[in-house]
């Protein structure tokens, strides 16, 4: 059966899906593993991590006058740093902070990977929407931080690749809906005339 969707609208509309699911899971994980790192590091609750360099922050104000160009770009560079920032966090989990920690860096690892594909995924769709994506360069992070400020930046990585996928999640969900929007309208007309030339061969018919 017809969709009224073009292949390229439906590969959008497919990739968008997949897109928004994966940054739903990200969030949730993301979210989950904030919480198990704080506690494995015996950071407090009440403590402010507003202060690490150079992690993208989700705190963009107005965010809802950017356009989707605007906001697709900024989640596709947010994912990027994201991703090579987290695995420095992996690596200072491996070597330095939680060595013996064997199954801690396994959901690391998942998570990272999780990230590596959201943000491919972010790139793709902005080539998909005919906009072209921003560049990899980030700022190398600081490498030579202090125990307790590999501790912090790690928490600050997981705080803010939380916020960034619920964000990215209420964009795509909401391309989504512009997308099937538009295509409903753009489809409404043909359906018509579809129906108009179904009905004359119907009354066609009846007249032999």
């Amino acid at each position: 059966m017809a969709t009224g969707f073009s292949d390229s609208e439906q590969a959008r509309r497919d990739h968008l899906s997949k897109a928004t699911s994966l940054a739903r899971k990200v969030h949730k994980d993301a979210k989950e593993m904030q919480e198990i790192y704080r506690q494995k590091q015996g950071l407090s609750e009440e403590f402010s991590y507003d202060e690490v360099d150079g992690i993208p922050s989700s705190g963009v104000s107005k965010w809802n006058e950017l356009s989707d160009e605007e906001r697709l770009r900024a989640n596709a560079s947010a994912f990027h740093s994201l991703h090579c920032f987290l695995g420095i966090v992996l690596k200072e989990q491996r070597e330095d902070l939680t060595p013996e920690d064997g199954e801690f860096h396994e959901a690391l690892l998942s998570l990272l990977a999780q990230v590596e594909t959201l943000a491919e995924s972010t790139k793709q769709l902005l080539l998909m929407f005919g906009h072209v994506p921003p560049s990899n360069g980030i700022s190398s992070p600081e490498q030579d931080l202090t125990y307790f400020k590999k501790k912090l930046r790690g928490y600050k990585v997981l705080l803010e690749l939380s916020t960034w996928a619920l964000r990215a999640t209420r964009d795509f969900t909401k391309l989504q809906k512009q997308s099937t929007r538009i295509t409903s309208t753009m489809a409404a007309p043909a359906m018509r005339s579809a129906s108009r030339q179904k009905n004359q061969k119907k009354r066609g018919g009846y007249g032999r």
